[in-house]
């Protein structure tokens, strides 16, 4: 009986992938996302703060939103909620869903990016938002690219045998 109940031990770790992870049963490219999701996330707070009097200044002057000064606290507070919820999503709940949208919200942060360089030719930008945006997606496209490595596709479930997925 116990041979029996080794055979079936051997097999199951066989068929899971999932047991070649870290000790924390997260995948070293999951880790490596969190970290860079999280600094990202570190960096364009850091953002805000450098652009909150501008952007409130901004707000006041135009006669349009001039009483609508919720709408920053409220633009930030949601902002974080979103990013906190992707990462838990992704990072701690294996969302497969939430990897598509932090990967599209990516790819469009980096054409907003494109956008905002031919925006700072004409002067408009300070060199500071400029370069906080660059290591903000330079920080979110590295995150973005773990989501897609072998050790993270296991993590979503991807890539599985159709017997393994039932086992």
């Amino acid at each position: 009986m116990s041979e029996r109940r080794k055979k079936t031990v051997v097999s199951v770790e066989k068929k899971s992938p999932l047991a070649y992870f870290g000790a924390d049963g997260r995948p070293p490219s999951i880790v490596r996302f969190e970290r860079l999701y999280l600094a990202s996330f570190a960096v364009s707070l850091i953002g805000w703060a450098f652009s909150w009097q501008q952007t409130a200044d901004r707000l006041a002057i135009d006669p349009k939103t001039a009483n609508y000064t919720w709408l920053l606290p409220a633009a930030l507070v949601l902002s974080c909620a979103i990013t906190l919820t992707l990462w838990y999503f992704i990072a701690r709940r294996a969302s497969l869903a939430a990897k598509w949208v932090v990967t599209i919200l990516t790819g469009l942060a980096a054409v907003r990016f494109a956008i905002n360089l031919m925006v700072v030719a004409g002067g408009k930008v300070p060199v500071t938002a400029l370069l906080l945006s660059a290591a903000i997606l330079a920080l979110s496209i590295a995150a973005a690219v773990q989501l897609f490595r072998p050790d993270a596709r296991l993590w979503f479930g991807e890539g599985l045998d159709p017997e393994e997925e039932e086992a």
